[in-house]
């Protein structure tokens, strides 16, 4: 189970630099619960902040101190269909010389121990497991039919979101190990004709390499394996 966080437009102005530095203590803060991905096509699951300024005072003392109380709203939301899975409020303060070092200040005491925070991520695993307990018989099913459009990678993509923690885990690896098998003949047999086409057009040491690029694709446990090392032997021989 991962989710990636994602910083919107904020209705407050605040400097893009606090708000990269606010999604890189999110992103530490569930990382340790195995939940923070890297890249957000790598999940369909989103941990949004939205801050909003509760107070904001400048005292005017020896040195300028900026003083800020924030109220940041979290949410966990399914990128795909828009559901909200857990929502939650932390507030946070946060003093400095300037405003840039009084929010960053604020942010710096997001973590994991935060009550808020280890009951937003509680929360959220155990909806979106309940989620792909529900989906995983659908998701298997259209990675199924996706696979005999040809869509592979689509395919093991759908696949690969259902976590381990789901009953349906070993249904999917079935279905991966299923369309595994249909993929890599696919993909045997394009290779292997792309390797005799470039072959029989120009027979010299550039094509001799170029065939080789495909050849070296095919595994050794496909079914045109065999017909692969007799056209690898035939250009050897050339």
């Amino acid at each position: 189970i991962s989710m990636y966080v994602y910083t919107p437009e904020q209705s407050e102005s605040i400097p893009q630099s606090c708000m990269d530095y606010l999604s890189n203590s999110l992103t530490t803060a569930v990382t340790t619960d195995g939940l923070a991905a890297q890249n957000e096509y790598l999940t369909q699951f989103l941990l949004m902040p939205k801050v909003n300024i509760a107070t904001k005072n400048v005292l005017a003392t020896t040195q300028q101190q900026v003083v800020l109380t924030l109220d940041v709203n979290l949410q966990v939301v399914d990128n795909i269909s828009g559901t909200v899975y857990a929502s939650a409020t932390v507030n946070l303060k946060g003093v400095g010389t300037n405003e840039t070092k009084a929010y960053n200040a604020a942010f710096r005491t997001i973590n994991k121990s935060n009550a808020k925070i280890k009951g937003l991520v509680s929360t959220a695993k155990e909806k979106i497991i309940a989620y792909y307990e529900a989906e995983a018989d659908n998701i298997i099913k259209k990675a199924l039919l996706l696979a005999e459009q040809r869509n592979y990678e689509e395919a093991f993509y759908l696949l690969s979101m259902i976590p381990s923690q789901c009953s349906k885990y070993d249904n999917a690896i079935s279905a991966s190990m299923n369309i595994w098998n249909k993929y890599k003949d696919i993909s045997c047999s394009k290779n292997l004709e792309k390797a005799r086409a470039v072959w029989v057009a120009n027979q010299d040491i550039d094509a001799a390499n170029m065939a080789g690029v495909y050849l070296s694709d095919i595994l050794p446990d496909c079914s045109c394996y065999g017909d692969a090392q007799n056209l690898y032997k035939d250009i050897m021989a050339k």
